[in-house]
């Protein structure tokens, strides 16, 4: 009989242990139970069976206004949008599916076309439900990640759907008029989505797809009911929804309101998450995408007196004024963005920070904490790593080894002198210096 021998069993538990704790991978967080302001036709919200958690990233604020913002979004105006949602409302009810709803696709497609951008179908199929989105594209002079301004053209049965959301189509299409000669940084993609009112459809196939393709996108900018107000105040007011990845987009917006406050004159309302409009299709895979939102619910809403005489268009202009300025800020320049790439178990924690951006990051570091477990010998920190400059598509990679047994929290630290700070927080099972079920938070 063959001795078997305690070193032998000890190298073998070594063995299993690496094994397993190398086939951890980013586990997505737990999303907070939905909530909506702006339910689509009320029907429940059922998130995809595999959701992505995808690189997050955060970029340096706005600090100036600039001279060629200021001219162009004084000529979005309330004889722009007024145009558009004429257009879009005489088509009555635009229900997913229907000849009106096809005839106003026909109409977006068209009206792109006529801007001499480049403009596709995006067909999808959900069961017996068939549609399309409409999806212009404005080229930009690099190859960094894109910019999304959209809404949804669709509505519920009865309704004209003027403010839900023919206001947030309309400064689509007043984005992409004013923009069609302009040469931003990045690629700007202007796309109306259809089938929001059955529970995110159109855009849920959307976002899947450039997933699936790996495409990288900067930031969506979802405009969905912007131009309802009953009160002068009201009208000063637009809220913002975002979740913890995006919240930095918000405060960019906000951040630029105050810029161009003269011209735009609305207060941001940073109103936290809810998953009640195309924004969060894109949330579901691993995208930062805001939600922007009239600050007076429309009284309105899902009724056959959603129509132009009850919206309030000046607000409506100095709104899509906000997103229009926000997203030519965001698309005008090259970005250093810092992504955090992989988080990994193991032998300790790695983790590894890749510069997705367009621009060069000015000494970025990266650091990693352990904190100690119940029965942890010593907890441990990386240390700092830095270089002088990370250009685009260059990495960074740190460990951190501790020694103990028990559940560890883990915090990954990168920033740079032209970057905001981003910080991400992960748990595991700590088994003497192996980390084991690395969770990202």
């Amino acid at each position: 009989m063959k001795t078997i021998s305690f070193k032998g069993i000890i190298s073998t538990l070594i063995i299993l242990i690496l094994f397993l704790s190398f086939s951890q991978t980013i586990t997505a967080q737990t999303e907070p139970t939905p909530w909506a302001v702006h339910n689509p036709v009320d029907v429940p919200y059922t998130r995809p069976t595999t959701p992505v958690q995808r690189p997050t990233a955060k970029i340096m604020q706005p600090t100036s206004s600039d001279p060629y913002i200021v001219d162009l979004i004084q000529h979005l105006n309330e004889t722009l949008l007024l145009g558009y949602l004429q257009n879009l409302t005489s088509f009555g009810p635009r229900v997913t599916g229907t000849t009106n709803c096809t005839a106003a696709a026909a109409y977006l497609y068209a009206t792109f076309q006529t801007m001499g951008l480049s403009v596709r179908y995006r067909n999808w199929t959900d069961g017996s439900l068939s549609a399309s989105n409409i999806e212009a594209t404005l080229p930009g002079t690099s190859t960094g990640p894109l910019l999304i301004v959209c809404g949804h053209y669709d509505s519920v049965p009865t309704s004209p759907g003027a403010d839900d959301d023919g206001s947030g189509v309309a400064t689509v299409l007043a984005a992409a008029h004013l923009l069609k000669d302009a040469q931003l940084n990045h690629t700007v993609r202007f796309v109306c989505f259809s089938g929001e009112e059955q529970g995110l459809i159109g855009s849920h196939y959307y976002a899947e797809d450039q997933a699936l393709h790996n495409v990288s996108i900067l930031a969506a900018l979802n405009a969905d009911m912007i131009a309802y107000t009953e009160t002068h105040d009201d009208g000063l007011l637009g809220k913002i929804y975002y979740d913890d990845a995006s919240q930095w987009i918000c405060n960019y917006a906000a951040n630029i309101s105050l810029l161009y406050d003269p011209y735009i004159g609305i207060q941001v309302v940073p109103s936290g998450y809810t998953w009640g409009s195309d924004h969060n299709s894109f949330w579901d895979y691993g995208y930062q995408a805001i939600f922007c939102h009239e600050f007076k619910f429309n009284a309105y809403y899902h009724s056959s007196n959603d129509t132009i005489a009850h919206m309030n268009l000046t607000y409506h202009a100095h709104f899509a004024r906000l997103i229009l300025a926000t997203l030519i800020d965001l698309a005008a320049q090259p970005h250093p963005i810092l992504t955090l790439t992989s988080i990994k178990g193991g032998l300790g924690c790695t983790a590894t920070i890749t510069n997705t951006g367009d621009a060069p990051a000015t000494n970025p570091s990266l650091n990693i904490e352990i904190s100690p477990g119940a029965f942890h010998l010593y907890g441990a920190s990386s240390g700092t790593t830095f270089i002088v400059n990370l250009q685009p598509g260059e990495t960074v990679t740190q460990r951190c080894i501790s020694l103990g047994i028990g559940t560890v929290d883990i915090t990954i630290t990168a920033t740079a002198e032209n970057l905001s700070t981003l910080t991400r927080t992960a748990t595991a099972f700590e088994l003497g210096p192996f980390l084991l079920k690395l969770t990202v938070s």
